[in-house]
C-alpha cells in the first residue's frame, strides 16, 4: 500500500463511517476494492524472507561454526513459511497508516517489513513451544517442528535461537532509532504477557478432571487477553507507532484498549475454527476438545447446559476418543453454539468499528486512524482459517 492509498482510506473513514447503520456496511463493501493492494504487499513481504534468513544465518553471533548458521537458516525457513502472516503484515500496514505520508519511502517500508518479520519470528518462537505443550501433530499443513526425527526435544533450544534471532535483527536494523529501547521493551513485555496467558491456558487444561468451576467468562477473558491480544494486535500496531516516532504513552494506551478487544474477537474466532472448520483449510487438526481447553465454546455451552447436558459434557470433554469429541460437537450444535457465535461475530464487529470511530485524540493531538482499525477487522471478519 502506498501513501495515496493510506490517504484514501482515511478519507473514506471520514466520509462513510458514521453511527451504526447501513452506511457502515457500505464502507465494508468499498474496502474490498481498496484492500486488493494487500495481495501485492504480501507478495513483497514474502519475497523478503530469504534475505532475512540468510542475514541471520550469516550473523557472527550464529555463524560461529558453519553448521550452526546452516541449522538456524533451516529452522527459520521451516517455521516461518506458510500461514497468513497477518501479524507481520499488520506491522507494515500499521506503520503505513500511522506515518506522515511525506515520510513513507521505499527504505522506510523496507524497514517496516523487516520489523514485520521480527513479529513473525516471535510467532514462530511461540508456536514451536505451544505445539510441544499441546502435543500437536501438524502446523500449517506440515509436521510440527519438534516431530521431525532430527529435531525432537532439541526444539526447546531451537525456540531460544529463534527468539535471539529477533533481537539480533532488531539490533542490526534499528539500534540507531530513538525508539530502540522502547521497541526492545515492547517485545519483552509482549513475551511476558503471552507467557502468562500460556500458563493460564495450560493449567486450565490440566486442572482436576471434570472440575469445570473455573470455566467462566471472566477466566476465559483473562486467558485470551494475555495469550493472544498482546502479541497479535498490540505488538504490531505499537511497533508501527514506534517506527513512526510516536512514543507518547497516551496514544499507546488508546491503541491498547481497542486492540485488546480485537484480540479477543480473533481468539474467539480461533476457538470456533478449531472446532468447526476443515483441517484442509486450517492446515492443522483441531485439538481444543481433546486437550480440555477453556474455550469460548465450552464456557458458553456450560452456561446453557441443563443438568443432563452438563453430565454429558463432563463425561466427554477432554477425551481423546473420537466418539466423545463428536458427542461434544453435537452437544454444541444442540445448544445452538454456532448460531450464538455468528451473532457474537456480527455484533462485535460493529461494536469495535463504532469504538474506532469514536476514539479520543490525545493531549498531543495524535489519534489512531479508524481506517487502520477497519483494515485489521477486515483481515479477519468471517474468516474460515
Amino acid at each position: 500500500m502506498n501513501s495515496s492509498l493510506a490517504r484514501a482510506l482515511n478519507k473514506s473513514m471520514r466520509l462513510y463511517v458514521s453511527p451504526l447503520g447501513s452506511t457502515q456496511h457500505h464502507v465494508f463493501k468499498m474496502s474490498t476494492n481498496i484492500f486488493k493492494s494487500q495481495t501485492k504487499e504480501k507478495e513483497t513481504f514474502l519475497d523478503l524472507l530469504p534475505t532475512i534468513t540468510e542475514s541471520i544465518a550469516k550473523n557472527p553471533k550464529f555463524d560461529v561454526v558453519p553448521s550452526v548458521g546452516d541449522w538456524v537458516k533451516k529452522m527459520l525457513e521451516y517455521n516461518l513459511n506458510g500461514g497468513k502472516k497477518s501479524r507481520g503484515l499488520s506491522t507494515v500496514y500499521s506503520y503505513e497508516m500511522i506515518e506522515n505520508p511525506e515520510n513513507i519511502t521505499e527504505e522506510a517500508l523496507h524497514k517496516a517489513r523487516i520489523m514485520g518479520w521480527c513479529v513473525e519470528m516471535l510467532q514462530a518462537y511461540l508456536v514451536v513451544l505451544d505445539d510441544m505443550m499441546d502435543g500437536s501433530t501438524t502446523r500449517r499443513g506440515v509436521p510440527c517442528w519438534y516431530r521431525l526425527p532430527e529435531v525432537g526435544l532439541g526444539a526447546i533450544n531451537d525456540s531460544i535461537l529463534i527468539y535471539m534471532a529477533i533481537f539480533q535483527t532488531i539490533k542490526m536494523h534499528f539500534s540507531d532509532k530513538n525508539s530502540y529501547l522502547d521497541i526492545l521493551e515492547l517485545f519483552n513485555e509482549t513475551l511476558l504477557n503471552t507467557s502468562i496467558g500460556q500458563h493460564l491456558d495450560y493449567t486450565m487444561a490440566h486442572r482436576t478432571k471434570n472440575n469445570y468451576d473455573l470455566f467462566t467468562l471472566e477466566r476465559y477473558n483473562a486467558i485470551i487477553k494475555f495469550k493472544t491480544s498482546y502479541y497479535t494486535y498490540k505488538l504490531p500496531v505499537c511497533l508501527g507507532l514506534y517506527l513512526a516516532n510516536k512514543v507518547d504513552k497516551e496514544i499507546h494506551k488508546v491503541a491498547e484498549d481497542i486492540l485488546i478487544d480485537i484480540g479477543q474477537f480473533f481468539q474467539i474466532q480461533d476457538d470456533f475454527i478449531d472446532c468447526f472448520s476443515d483441517e484442509i483449510l486450517t492446515g492443522k487438526m483441531g485439538t481444543d476438545i481433546q486437550e480440555g481447553k477453556c474455550t469460548w465454546l465450552a464456557v458458553t455451552a456450560l452456561q446453557r447446559c441443563n443438568a443432563e447436558q452438563r453430565a454429558e459434557f463432563e463425561m466427554c470433554y477432554a477425551s481423546k476418543d473420537l466418539a466423545d469429541v463428536q458427542r461434544i460437537k453435537r452437544l454444541y450444535e444442540k445448544l445452538e453454539i454456532p448460531q450464538a457465535y455468528k451473532e457474537y461475530e456480527r455484533n462485535t464487529y460493529e461494536r469495535i468499528l463504532h469504538q474506532a470511530n469514536n476514539m479520543p485524540a490525545t493531549a498531543s493531538g495524535d489519534r489512531l486512524s479508524p481506517a487502520l482499525i477497519l483494515r485489521l477487522l477486515d483481515m479477519i471478519y468471517k474468516r474460515k482459517h
